[in-house]
């Protein structure tokens, strides 16, 4: 079954000139030291021994996978050399106990760079703020971390969360994050999107810059690089009106402001926040791939869109997933013209972990196929790719983690 989407135009984003009170509701659902790093037994490593259910991971250069696992005081890293069947021993990333603070939307993240160098970031209460940001990096192939430092640099009494990291080229890993450091007026909803650079020199970044405002609160920012290697990002923003509808963020050279320009007219207008964010990915061809969930007046549910000239124009918005097992939080990727939706659906009993895939550049479809269950609760899916394939990162409560390869 193909299944095809149109072209048309997209609006110039617009800053909103009156908000209302935020209220947090759910969408559909809600230096360390050394360790032995030998593989344990699979079926050990398959559960994660600190039970956290929100798993980071990322392929390094080298094709080993790397996990960054929470549980309630630590945040733990280990990696596997043969696709997630065995993991190494886990290596502590902060010896002193802190509270973390992970959610579906607000996950720890892990990267490689090209020199080797593993990159973490975690949320934590902080000392001024109830939530912080914190980064670590190993400069010797996981073995040690440099101590956890606030992201960004010195503590702000703002909270800061939700952080999205994309390694760079030169070795340089981009972090973005939600900000409330500009909110002056709490009655007035939005926040801030801020960025630094991390690099094995500097782990916790030196300049900071705010990249947007007007930021829906609780939605999960999506990032990727274009074809020139510079950041995009897609984030669901506050417009005129209380709507709650997406918008691209361009990041210039030279110093040049970056372009903002809205990619979704749904018309969701909502006096909350709907804890659910998009997922963005750049082909080779620099078409930008959108998938993201809305409840809005002119559609609903899980949509997917292509734009070919940057956010200029966006195609017509194409739904996926079976509407009556409430389809929620894609993620996508694309590989040249090959194109890989992932989300998942809940019949009542168990939740799916649905696959959709594309081989011209989103034009056409594939039907929907599970390649994956849990019988219990489950994360979100992350797609990861390397140059053994496209693979979905998933961890479940009774399951525990798996990396399910599609090809």
């Amino acid at each position: 079954m193909a299944m095809n989407a149109g072209y048309s135009s997209s609006v110039a984003l617009r800053r909103p000139s009156w908000m209302g009170w935020l209220f947090l509701i759910g969408a559909f659902g809600l230096l360390s030291c050394a360790q032995s790093t030998q593989p344990v037994d699979s079926d050990a490593s398959r559960v994660h021994v600190h039970g956290g259910l929100q798993v980071a991971a990322a392929f390094g250069p080298d094709g080993k996978l790397w996990r960054a696992t929470p549980d309630k005081q630590h945040i733990y890293v280990d990696y596997s050399t043969d696709q997630g069947k065995t993991f190494s021993a886990p290596v502590v990333i902060n010896p002193e106990s802190q509270r973390i603070k992970v959610s579906g939307e607000n996950h720890p993240g892990i990267t490689v760079d090209c020199a080797g160098n593993v990159y973490v970031i975690y949320p934590a209460e902080g000392e001024k703020q109830p939530a912080m940001l914190y980064s670590s990096v190993s400069a010797d192939g996981g073995l040690h971390f440099t101590s956890p430092a606030p992201v960004g640099g010195k503590e702000e009494e703002a909270n800061r969360y939700q952080a999205k990291l994309i390694p760079g080229e030169a070795g340089r890993v981009y972090a973005f994050w939600h900000d409330e450091r500009d909110r002056s007026d709490w009655r007035l909803p939005g926040n801030a999107i801020y960025s630094t650079v991390l690099a094995a020199k500097s782990p916790s970044g030196e300049m900071v810059s705010k990249v947007a405002d007007t930021l829906c609160e609780c939605c999960r920012i999506a990032a990727a690089l274009d074809n020139k290697q510079r950041p995009v990002l897609l984030a669901r923003f506050i417009y005129p009106g209380s709507i709650r509808d997406h918008g691209l963020i361009l990041l210039q050279e030279d110093g040049k402001p970056p372009l903002l320009r809205r990619a979704t007219v749904d018309q969701w207008k909502i006096e909350a926040c709907p804890e659910h964010g998009p997922a963005l990915a750049v082909g080779a061809d620099n078409r930008f791939h959108l998938a993201w969930f809305t409840q809005g007046g002119v559609r609903q549910g899980v949509f997917y869109a292509y734009s070919i000239d940057q956010g200029e124009h966006v195609s017509d918005p194409l739904p996926f997933g079976n509407a009556e097992r409430l389809p929620s939080h894609p993620d996508i990727m694309a590989q040249g013209q090959h194109v890989v939706l992932a989300w998942t659906e809940y019949d009542g009993v168990k939740t799916q972990l649905q696959v959709m895939e594309s081989g011209d550049g989103g034009q056409s479809w594939s039907a929907a196929r599970a390649v994956a269950e849990a019988r219990n609760e489950a994360d979100y899916p992350f797609l990861l790719s390397h140059q053994q394939g496209i693979f979905v990162s998933w961890n479940s409560k009774t399951e525990g983690y798996r990396l399910i390869p599609l090809h």
